[in-house]
């Protein structure tokens, strides 16, 4: 018996349009022939996948269970259309066994069946009826309802399977017994079980009979012309016959309830197939996509709305956890929404919410995420961790995202991508495929018919016998767009909101969005807001410049400060800044005041100064340092876009607002410009013959000019402002002229 690992394991992975068992060899190599043709053929066939929904039926029906197995099919049957019926597999398990289990065949290897693993006795009649008659009737049109059964059925949960369109068995499990649980069978009751039945035709009126009154044994009769018909014992006594007519053989020993086993009932054709193991349902049922659970909940729903936009930084992830488990664990919310469009982040901390929620009992509540536009990236895991996925009409799913995934970082997390997988009945191929659309991902055909996505290598085989052919290569470089999600069923179908969505599951109104506090929500709003952190650093970066410029003053120096607090933190909360950007920021930083303060003029301090912050601020900006898809570039580009976004900004507010800027006593000392209330100032101003006087005069720098600043000439303090260059305190100095009343002064070589 050859292992697949990952394929073992999902037993409900996609698989394709097969024939009946004796025809599924020949059928296999003809698909496998055509998979060589490339992928190209298969996208210009692309229909959309026949899959199915799986409802859990707990036995014996008791409390509320019959109305949540109504809701859960009638909101199933909502999405039937005029082109093809929903297929909903009613599996019939012990009401001990939590919904989430698998039944006991799909555990590997197939016991004995006997009467201490049968189910279904005291199931309420009542109970029973009610969905037998949704099934049977002309609700239970819309969708093809197929019973699976791996036990041996009892009691009047029989009612219930005979009202199924199609029954599928296992060789050895049992259906009969159904009046196990009545000390005499009513007319009414007996009636019930024979219309239901009649509807299907699967079972001939005598063998239900038998079922139910052990008084009624069955009997077949071998025509002599050929052929065969079924009657009960009772009747048989009263029927008249010729002599030979038929050979009779008693199935039933007297006084007993029929009980038939499924390879007996595929004989006789009253049921549709029977499969040896739970893995080969789809091909039973010659399904092309995979086999979803729905959980049985009550009407109406107690639904949580939430929203995953941007980068899904921790933070994020952190808050969205906690919001889950507080819906679904304090509020007792019964479905969990979600509307996602993202770019992904952090390959671990969306594997790490991916998880969540699919360990989220399938009993408990059901997850169900609409993308609204994309889900690029380590985001698409969210959604494939849905128990179902609706989309835009123009949503994508996978592609490049923010986050850089090679190889070797889906190969570390191997065993993650399998597990998920197991967990949603998805294929690891799609998986890693959505996640690293460069991925080898190839389709798999088994001999029984079983199909598979996966990676090549991820799949160990017999080579003495092997039992999977490898197929045509599947191509996710472009994503999955929505039409082609539906057809390689990872999407359920299409919506143009979250609102027609949460009708299918019986919500009628969309619930407010579950958040934190209105303070948490403006700090998260302000921290996005990425030319804001760009004009806070270029704001601080001047302010810097000043306060090193006139040391001691310390406003410009505090501006600073919080400038550079504030940039820092927006990028820090965004889960985007790492030591390589603080590293060249702060070395662009002091190459920039080296090439201003220590080495005037322009030269390879300021180029590589300039050239460090520009790429410090860009990379602050993303999760990804060099860019590998065409997402990344586009971020890239939308960087640079909003760093020159930020420049424009500062520089557009200083020229609007530069007169009353001029006023404020703080500008005096980002450029120590001239103060007009100086009593110096207007004491020359009124003396101007006496600013002629001082031309040619020597004197001392007080302060920095840098233009302007105050100077000692003679026993004077006047402003005076430099012609060339800055000039430093103490310096000796020289007036050259005198022009609209200014002191213009130059460096006095000594």
């Amino acid at each position: 018996m050859l292992l697949a690992q990952g394929i073992g394991q999902t037993a409900f992975g996609c698989t394709p349009e097969v024939q009946e068992p004796e025809v599924q060899e020949q059928n296999g190599q003809e698909q496998n022939g055509q998979a060589q043709n490339g992928p190209q053929a298969a996208q210009a066939k692309l229909e959309p996948a026949r899959g199915a929904t799986l409802i859990r039926v707990p036995l014996p029906l008791t409390a509320d269970a019959d109305e949540r197995i109504l809701a859960s099919l009638e909101s199933v049957a909502m999405r039937s259309d005029a082109n093809q019926r929903p297929v909903i597999i009613l599996e019939f398990v012990p009401a001990s066994v939590p919904s989430g289990s698998l039944s006991p065949d799909a555990q590997g290897g197939l016991d004995k069946l006997g009467e201490s693993k049968s189910i279904g006795q005291g199931t309420s009649f009542e109970k029973a009826l009610s969905v037998s008659r949704w099934l049977s009737g002309p609700k239970g049109n819309r969708v093809k309802s197929v019973g699976y059964i791996a036990s041996n059925l009892r009691g009047h949960a029989v009612l219930i399977a005979l009202a199924c369109e199609e029954l599928v068995m296992l060789p050895d499990s049992e259906i009969g017994k159904s009046g196990i649980d009545e000390a005499q069978v009513e007319p009414t009751l007996e009636q019930a079980y024979l219309d239901i039945a009649a509807r299907r035709g699967m079972f001939p009126a005598s063998a239900i009979r038998s079922m139910l009154d052990p008084s009624q044994s069955l009997v077949q009769l071998d025509l002599e012309g050929g052929g065969v018909e079924f009657t009960t014992l009772p009747d048989l006594e009263s029927k008249p016959r010729e002599q030979g007519a038929w050979r009779e053989r008693q199935l039933v020993p007297a006084n007993q309830m029929a009980s038939f086993s499924g390879q007996e009932l595929r004989q006789r054709r009253w049921i549709s197939s029977v499969v040896n193991q739970r893995e080969l349902l789809p091909v039973a049922l010659k399904l092309t996509g995979p086999i979803q659970e729905k959980p049985l909940f009550t009407l109406p729903r107690k639904p949580v709305y939430l929203k995953l936009s941007g980068v899904l930084h921790r933070r994020m992830v952190n808050r969205t956890l906690r919001a889950i488990d507080d819906a679904v664990n304090n509020q007792k919310a019964d479905l969990v929404l979600i509307q996602l469009d993202s770019p992904g982040g952090n390959l671990d901390d969306s594997i790490r919410l991916a998880y969540r929620l699919a360990e989220i009992p399938s009993d408990k509540a059901e997850v169900v995420v609409f993308v609204s536009k994309h889900a690029r990236g380590d985001a698409a895991l969210i959604a494939m961790a849905a128990d179902a996925i609706y989309m835009a009409p123009d949503a994508v799913l996978g592609t490049g995202g923010e986050a850089s995934i090679d190889a070797a970082a889906i190969e570390k997390r191997k065993d993650n991508f399998l597990e998920l997988a197991r967990l949603k009945s998805r294929t690891p191929g799609d998986l890693v495929g959505l996640v690293r659309p460069d991925a080898i991902v190839n389709d798999f055909l088994a001999a029984d018919g079983r199909r598979m996505r996966t990676v090549p290598t991820w799949i160990i085989d017999d080579p003495q016998q092997p039992l999977w052919a490898k197929g045509q290569t599947v191509d996710y470089s472009k994503g999955i767009e929505t039409d082609r999600a539906i057809a390689m069923g990872l999407a359920s179908d299409r919506a143009n909101d979250l609102d027609s969505v949460a009708k299918i599951f019986g919500v009628g109104e969309l619930p407010m969005e579950k958040q934190t506090s209105r303070i948490d929500q403006a700090i998260e709003w302000l921290a996005s807001q990425r030319w804001l952190a760009y004009v806070c650093f270029l704001v601080g970066l001047v302010c810097l410049s000043a306060e090193l410029s006139t040391p001691g003053v310390g406003v410009p120096g505090l501006i600073a400060l919080v400038c550079f607090l504030i940039f820092f933190w927006m990028n820090m909360f965004q889960g985007t800044i790492e030591w390589l950007e603080i590293l060249l920021i702060v070395a662009g930083i002091g190459c920039l005041l080296t090439e201003i303060f220590l080495l005037p003029g322009f030269g390879i301090f300021g180029v590589a100064g300039l050239v460090m912050l520009a790429a410090g601020l860009l990379l602050a900006g993303q999760s990804f340092t060099i860019p590998t898809n065409r997402y990344q570039l586009e971020k890239v580009v939308q960087g640079l876009g909003q760093m020159g976004l930020g420049v424009i900004v500062l520089l557009g507010a200083l020229v609007v607002f530069h007169k009353q800027l001029a006023k404020l006593p703080m500008v005096r000392w980002f450029a120590l410009e001239q103060p007009l209330g100086d009593k110096f100032v207007v004491a020359m101003d009124r003396l101007e013959e006496d600013r002629q006087m001082l031309k040619g005069r020597y004197g001392t720098t007080m302060t920095r000019c840098n233009p302007h600043g105050k100077a000692i000439l003679g026993d004077v303090v006047v402003d005076v402002v430099s012609k060339v260059g800055w000039i430093d305190e103490d310096m000796p100095i020289e007036v050259v002229d005198i022009k609209d009343n200014q002191v213009l002064v130059r460096r006095r070589r000594i």
